[in-house]
Parts: structure tokens; C-alpha cells; sequence
């Protein structure tokens, strides 16, 4: 009788253990997180906030997220102006990373709206091009986040946009960990494997660190310049260089 109630507890500690708590379901509606931005047009880049001033000069202001934990590791996406920014659940509009050791897959990766879009990372950003969506097709809200503008040069076709997103997803919100890449294939997916690259967008530089070519140091963190998407290949561009969606040199009005 003994060892019978010997063997009852030890299979009660092996198979009464609480079940792991379900994931929390992600917050679909939206809460807004004003920020004290200059009166400058400001974005996020990665997990800081950018403003620009009228000769676009860049500068690193505060970044206020919702006083609520997202909820999953994605974090909060935000967009908008100071007064009027709003900030969602990055899990609401988008998987979570399969991780799997050193890399992380996110299928149905974020596009501008539900258009026919092809999309490339860059340096911490990603950019897209595309156009309005098919005939007859009920299209969806686009992703406010996205900064878009009509595509200038010899190539460009009628309706041509292009988008940049300066703070897409990271399998845990830390810009500095990763390196990624995206795919055009039926389901659009970002990869992202440990080991961001050296002047990324959103990460620490100094004069030892410079950023990646088209982004700029300011306040010890790599950014783009005012954004100002026109562009997707070097030859739209008089200069002859697009960088993050906007030809190098040219201010944003």
C-alpha cells in the first residue's frame, strides 16, 4: 500500500504540473500615445523617434509607448504626428517569429495595404514597390506606419508608389540583435537571423561606428534622411543615388 502511494504522488508531480499559460491574445484597437515632437515632421526608426527640421537636419527626441505591455516579445508599432500618434499591437497586424536556434521566420510579413508589392530590406528599413490593387478587389486599410510616395524617373509606370517602413518588425523589438531579409514568394515572409549589420538604421554610431551609406548619425543613432520616397533604383534619381526610398541629397518639402 505504501509504494502504491508512493507511485500515485510521483505521477502526480509528473503529469499534475499547471499548464503553461496560453499566449495573450494581441489588443486589436489602438491607444493614443501623443509625443512632444518639434514642430518637424518625425517618424519612428527602429525603437527611436526621428524629426527632421526644415534644412533636414536630424535629432533623436523621446519615443513614448503605451503604459500596457504588448503582447508578445514584436512590441508596440506606432504612427502618426505628436498630438494625433497612435500606437498598436505589432501582433495585431502581423505574426510573431518561428524561431529556430540563430534565425526567426515571420510569415505574412507586413506590406503597405493589400496590393501586388515587391519589397527589399535595406539596412534596417524595409522598402516596397507597387501600385493600386487589382481591378474588382476589395482592399483593406492601408498600414499608416508605411511612408509612401509616387515613383519618379524613366521606369516608372502609371500609379507606381513606393513605401518605406523605418521601424519594421524584429523577432524582440531590439533593432541591434538582427539582421534580415525579406521574401516576395504567395506568402510574403521576413527572416531574421542574430547579427544586425554595422550602420543599420536605429542603431548606436560615432565616428569609429559611421552609418551604412544614405543614413546619417544624429545624436548617436543611425537615420535616414528626411524620408521623401520617389525612388527605387539609383537611375530614378538625377543624382543618380536612391537611399531608403529617397534620392540622396534632395530635401523632403
Amino acid at each position: 500500500m505504501r509504494a502504491l502511494r508512493l507511485l500515485a504522488a510521483v505521477a502526480c508531480t509528473l503529469g499534475c504540473r499547471p499548464a503553461p499559460a496560453a499566449p495573450r491574445a494581441a489588443r486589436a484597437s489602438a491607444i493614443p500615445t501623443p509625443a512632444a515632437d518639434p514642430r518637424a515632421p518625425c517618424a519612428d526608426v527602429g525603437a527611436r523617434r526621428v524629426c527632421w527640421d526644415e534644412r533636414g537636419t536630424a535629432s533623436v527626441v523621446a519615443r513614448p509607448v503605451p503604459a500596457v505591455s504588448p503582447s508578445s516579445a514584436l512590441g508596440w508599432r506606432c504612427a502618426g504626428p505628436g498630438p494625433t500618434r497612435l500606437c498598436v499591437d505589432r501582433a495585431a497586424g502581423a505574426p510573431v517569429f518561428s524561431c529556430a536556434g540563430a534565425r526567426c521566420t515571420q510569415r505574412h510579413a507586413r506590406r503597405p495595404d493589400d496590393g501586388e508589392w515587391t519589397c527589399v530590406e535595406t539596412a534596417g528599413a524595409t522598402l516596397c514597390l507597387g501600385s493600386a490593387p487589382p481591378a474588382g478587389a476589395v482592399a483593406g486599410p492601408p498600414d499608416a506606419a508605411w511612408i509612401c510616395g509616387a515613383r519618379r524617373g524613366p521606369r516608372a509606370a502609371k500609379g507606381e508608389r513606393v513605401c518605406v517602413d523605418l521601424s519594421p518588425d524584429f523577432p524582440d523589438a531590439d533593432v541591434g540583435a538582427w539582421s534580415c531579409r525579406v521574401g516576395n514568394g504567395a506568402v510574403p515572409t521576413r527572416v531574421c537571423e542574430r547579427g544586425a549589420r554595422a550602420g543599420s538604421l536605429g542603431v548606436p554610431c560615432d565616428r569609429a561606428h559611421p552609418c551604412v551609406d544614405g543614413a546619417i548619425c544624429a545624436d548617436g543613432c543611425c537615420a535616414p534622411a528626411r524620408p521623401a520616397p520617389s525612388c527605387w533604383l539609383d537611375e530614378d534619381c538625377a543624382g543618380g543615388a536612391c537611399r531608403f526610398g529617397a534620392c540622396r541629397g534632395e530635401v523632403a518639402p
